[in-house]
């Protein structure tokens, strides 16, 4: 998911991004005035998340809301437990005491998460018929076309803006193709995202660790291992056991 930080005081912005990439947010820019943020908003794309801080070096936040229609959701921080009811009138989903608590900050992300993921636990996934899953990736392989089965595909990763195939031979190939649609597209069953750059297969999972750090193992029984974002360790959890 998107995040956009607007906030004056630089050691908070910068907090403030560090736990979310823990979350696997993509801050997209901190931006730290009224007028700054004015001007961004107008001339790009909302994030999925705007936290914004109220009062501002030359204003406060509903100078920005009154001026441009906002299309994220909102989340307030603050000092200043006054503007509360004022922040509740516009797309808000929460509103967080600075300095922000971390427990709050996770028990709001953990909800975000949830409502992301459609209420994965409630899924019947007795309901999916294998054949709407892609079965094979094509790509390129030297001068050839090479058909993988998606059984023998390990993970699928992102790297330097580019989405690839890791195989049970412990080769790679480059795949015109993002995660997002790639989870779109494969067994939920089989395949879970993990974090912001992989896509695992239950079936090389070696072991899982009580941190839940991952083992995956290739057939020559070398492991590689790899973290759960805190976002996903419930779902993967519940994923896992079935």
């Amino acid at each position: 998911m998107t995040a956009v930080i607007i906030e004056d005081e630089i050691p908070a912005g910068i907090r403030l991004e560090r736990l979310l990439n823990q979350y696997d947010f993509e801050v997209l820019v901190i931006l730290n005035s009224v007028k700054k943020a004015t001007i961004w908003l107008k001339e790009n794309k909302h994030p999925d998340i705007v936290f914004m801080d109220i009062k501002l070096r030359d204003g406060n936040c509903f100078e920005i809301l009154n001026k441009v229609k906002i299309d994220s959701k909102i989340v307030f921080t603050t000092a200043f437990d006054e503007y509360a009811l004022n922040a509740f009138s516009y797309n808000s989903i929460d509103y967080l005491l600075k300095p922000i608590d971390e427990n709050k900050l996770n028990r709001l992300l953990e909800k975000i998460e949830t409502l992301k993921l459609g209420f994965y636990n409630e899924i019947n996934w007795s309901n999916f018929n294998d054949s709407t899953f892609v079965n094979s990736y094509l790509v390129a392989s030297g001068t050839h076309l090479k058909k993988i089965q998606v059984k023998d595909i390990i993970y699928f990763f992102s790297e330097n803006n580019s989405t690839f195939i890791f195989t049970k031979e412990n080769r790679q190939f480059l795949i015109p193709k993002s995660l997002d649609k790639i989870e779109e597209e494969v067994d939920k069953i089989q395949f879970f995202r993990i974090n912001r750059k992989y896509i695992i297969n239950k079936d090389y999972i070696h072991t899982v660790k009580n941190n839940l750090r991952i083992e995956l193992s290739l057939k020559n029984a070398e492991l590689f291992y790899y973290e759960v974002s805190i976002s996903k360790s419930k779902a993967f959890v519940r994923w896992f056991s079935i």
